[in-house]
C-alpha cells in the first residue's frame, strides 16, 4: 500500500484551537453515521439495538460502535463544530452547525437497495442555501465509505471476486462525480477515506474464527479500490484549484494498530451462524455475546466496525497533519 507520508494524510492532534471552529459535513455510510438509520428499520436494526452504544452514551443511539465513530473522533481532532444528523433537523437548518448525511449501509452506488451517497448530496443541495459562501469554503467534508458496494457484491450477490474489478472502476468514477458536485456547491476542503484491509474485517475473518486475514479480499477489493481513489484524488487536486483534498489511509492505519489493540476478534459476536451482534432470539433474549471490556478490542462487531478505542487508535495513526484542511 501507499505509505502515509506519500499520501498527505494529515491530522494534527493537540494543535491550538482555531479562532473560529469550521463546520463539518459528513457523507457516506456506517463509519460516519451518527444516527441517520431510522429506529425500527428492520433491514438495518443493529445501531438501535443493544449492545450498540453501551460504552457511550450508554444506550443505542444509531452509531455502529460501542461509542463514537470515525466522524466523531475525526471531528474532535479537527476541532470542528460537531454536526447535527440530518434525521434530527425536521426540515429546519439554522446554519450554525454542519450536517451529517451519512447513512449506514449506503454505497457509492446502490448497495443493498439503499439510496447511494449521491442521494445524500441531493439532501445537502436542498439545505445549502442555509450556509454562507464563507462557511462553505471553510467547512470540512468527510467522505467516508466502508465498502458496502463490495460486500453486497460478494456476500449478497455472491459474485466471484475475480470479476470485481469493473465494480471498482464504477465506484471510483462515481466517487469523483460526487466530490466534484460538492465542490460545485461551494465546499472546498475534503477528506476522502481509503478502504481498510477488507480481508481483515470480521465479515471476512469469521470463517477462520477471526484468527487470520483473508488476503484474497484485501488484494482484490481494498487495494485496487484505494489505488483508483489515489489516482482520482490526484486528478481532482488540479480541478479543485482553490481547495484542498486529502486521502485518509484507513488501510495502513488499521493494519498498523489492529493486532496491538485486541487483534482480529471482535468484541460483540452473534451466538450462532444466523445471528449477529445485536440480534435477538425468538423470545427477545440476546443472541450475541459481548467481551468484558469493549475498548480493549479493536473491532466492535462481527461486520466491519471498530470500537471507539479502535477509532481513536486509527486517528492517532493519521496524525501528521490534515494541515490543508485547517
Amino acid at each position: 500500500m501507499f505509505p502515509i507520508s506519500v499520501l498527505l494524510i494529515v491530522l494534527a492532534l493537540g494543535a491550538a484551537a482555531p479562532a473560529s471552529a469550521s463546520l463539518l459535513f459528513v457523507f457516506g455510510s456506517s463509519y460516519g453515521d451518527t444516527g441517520n438509520v431510522k429506529p425500527g428499520d428492520s433491514s438495518r436494526p443493529y445501531p438501535w439495538t443493544r449492545p450498540y452504544g453501551e460504552t457511550w452514551p450508554g444506550v443505542p443511539d444509531g452509531r455502529y460502535s460501542n461509542g463514537r465513530v470515525l466522524s466523531d473522533v475525526l471531528g474532535d481532532a479537527l476541532q470542528s463544530t460537531p454536526p447535527v444528523s440530518i434525521s434530527e433537523l425536521n426540515g429546519v437548518v439554522n446554519g450554525s452547525v454542519g450536517v451529517n448525511f451519512a447513512v449506514g449501509g449506503s454505497g457509492v452506488l446502490s448497495a443493498y437497495g439503499y439510496p447511494p451517497i449521491s442521494s445524500q448530496i441531493d439532501a445537502f443541495q436542498g439545505v445549502v442555501s442555509s450556509f454562507t459562501p464563507e462557511q462553505l469554503a471553510s467547512a470540512v467534508v468527510l467522505y467516508a465509505t466502508a465498502g458496502d458496494d463490495y460486500f453486497y457484491y460478494l456476500t449478497v450477490q455472491k459474485a466471484p471476486i475475480e470479476g470485481i474489478y469493473p465494480l471498482t472502476v464504477n465506484v471510483g468514477k462515481q466517487m469523483s462525480e460526487d466530490l466534484i458536485r460538492l465542490y460545485q456547491l461551494g465546499l472546498r476542503k475534503f477528506a476522502v477515506t481509503y478502504l481498510p484491509p477488507t480481508g481483515c474485517l470480521p465479515i471476512a475473518t469469521a470463517n477462520s474464527s477471526f484468527s487470520s486475514c483473508n488476503d484474497t479480499w484485501s488484494v482484490n477489493v481494498a487495494q485496487p479500490h484505494n489505488a483508483r481513489v489515489f489516482k482520482n484524488v490526484l486528478g481532482l487536486r488540479h480541478y479543485f484549484y482553490n481547495g484542498s483534498i486529502v486521502n485518509l489511509d484507513l488501510y495502513t492505519a488499521f493494519t498498523n494498530v489492529q493486532n496491538s489493540h485486541g487483534g482480529l476478534r471482535p468484541c460483540c459476536i452473534g451466538a450462532d451462524s444466523s445471528s449477529k451482534c445485536g440480534s435477538v432470539g425468538a423470545g427477545g433474549e440476546p443472541a450475541f455475546t459481548v467481551c468484558p471490556d469493549p475498548n480493549s478490542a479493536f473491532y466492535w462487531d462481527d461486520l466491519f466496525h471498530p470500537t471507539e478505542a479502535g477509532w481513536q487508535a486509527v486517528v492517532n495513526q493519521l496524525q501528521s497533519a490534515l494541515g490543508p484542511l485547517r
